[in-house]
């Protein structure tokens, strides 16, 4: 088991803890490591770890995007999606190096792990509308902060959807990083 590993396995345990239908949808385990290289070519360990881990949020009749989130308006991709929104066209991303998407959003909105070559860059967070920045140094720093908001209450059930406090996101972020949030 991995650091990445684990900690998906935490945050797990904590979506269970509320509830979310989410846990049942989760395509675990993920694939194997010769099938994602055929897919995906050579990524960095992290990105390995993440989709053997999982591939995807299984879709259901009746499922809301709510019911689909990992993290609070976002749903864990598979490798195949992943690949199909790694495309020529988001600039920001394309101008980092190579990337693949972890996490989606229902809109355009994303975190993609970044690297160049061997180096990996970070894990960037696209919002429509902002600028394409580097959000996290490493797949496991952002995990670490996602689990720190369920911990803190960042995270949390209103009227049985999962929600965000982001001054308490922003306190786990600063937390576990030591630096400060972006605007």
């Amino acid at each position: 088991m991995t650091a990445v590993t684990q900690l998906l396995d935490d945050i797990q345990e904590r979506l269970t803890l509320l509830r979310r239908p989410v846990v049942a949808d989760l395509e675990r385990p993920g694939l194997p490591e010769d099938e994602l290289r055929r897919m995906l070519g050579d990524v960095p360990d992290e990105v390995r770890d993440w989709f053997s881990w999982c591939n995807g949020t299984r879709r259901r009749a009746g499922q809301t995007v709510g019911d689909a989130a990992f993290i609070p308006g976002y749903i864990f991709p598979s490798a195949s999606e992943a690949r199909g929104v790694r495309r020529p066209g988001h600039r920001d991303l394309d101008a980092m190096g190579e990337w693949l998407p972890i996490l989606l959003s229902a809109s355009s909105d994303l975190y993609a792990a970044v690297w160049k070559g061997s180096a990996f860059v970070g894990v960037a967070g696209v919002l429509q509308g902002a600028e394409t920045e580097i959000e996290f140094l490493t797949v496991e720093e952002m995990l670490r902060v996602q689990l720190a908001a369920f911990g803190s209450g960042a995270y949390f059930l209103d009227e049985g959807e999962l929600e965000v406090d982001d001054d308490l996101l922003d306190d786990a972020y600063r937390q576990v990083t030591g630096r400060e949030p972006l605007d």
